[in-house]
């Protein structure tokens, strides 16, 4: 029986299509090879979780090779995001794997890839209790939603790419009394700023010895 999806949205690694927000404090060539960088580390993270179906969900299309590859290494499957806003993508995902049967769904960006693993196993466990849960973000976004089923409303209509999409969910899931819970923040890696934290931080965490968790 289908129980737990996670579902990891990324982007095909194009050269002057992924986080074009870095230029032009970085090339094009080394935005690429940070991006690359980012999906084997989340995919590898993500491969060690037990009993749950892992997907990349793909934009613009699943077939590339890089993604491919990836797929094959770690046990993923594959399928194109749909949709034109970020809204629209989560609610057909959700919906896609909850008609094919999963009880529990879980989308995490690839924007954040020093996310603890446990945060991730914390969210599906909580989906046994609660009927959403969110990861937010410093930066006034979310790496992570789960629900145990659709809640298209809550994803419509939001100001995608602002500050205030953390707290526009919020106002959504409190108006329609769905019962949520709210993971630890942490942060994704967008801009310059970001980028010089996330090059600190992995310092600090292979000092600590916890650079693999």
């Amino acid at each position: 029986m289908k129980q737990s999806a996670l579902i990891i949205f990324v982007k095909a690694p194009i050269l002057g299509r992924v986080k074009t927000r870095l230029s032009p404090h970085l090339s094009q060539r080394e935005i690429l090879r940070l991006y690359k960088s980012f999906l084997r580390t989340i995919t590898e993270r993500c491969s060690r979780l037990d009993r749950v179906d892992r997907f990349l969900g793909c934009t613009p299309t699943k077939d590339d090779d890089f993604l491919s590859r990836l797929a094959g290494q770690y046990g993923y499957g594959c399928f194109d995001q749909r949709g034109k806003t970020l809204g629209e993508r989560l609610i057909n995902a959700f919906r896609d794997h909850f008609d094919t049967g999963y009880k529990k769904v879980v989308i995490i960006g690839s924007d954040s890839p020093t996310i603890p693993l446990e945060y991730i196993k914390d969210a599906f466990t909580i989906l046994n209790k609660k009927e959403f849960v969110l990861g937010p973000c410093n930066d006034g976004g979310y790496y992570l939603v789960g629900a145990r089923r659709l809640y298209e409303r809550v994803f419509r209509r939001i100001p995608w790419d602002t500050s205030e999409v953390l707290n526009k969910t919020l106002d959504r899931l409190n108006s329609g009394d769905i019962d949520y819970y709210l993971l630890p923040f942490w942060y994704d890696v967008d801009r310059i700023e970001d980028m010089m934290f996330y090059k600190r931080h992995l310092k600090y965490l292979k000092k600590a010895g916890n650079d693999k968790c």
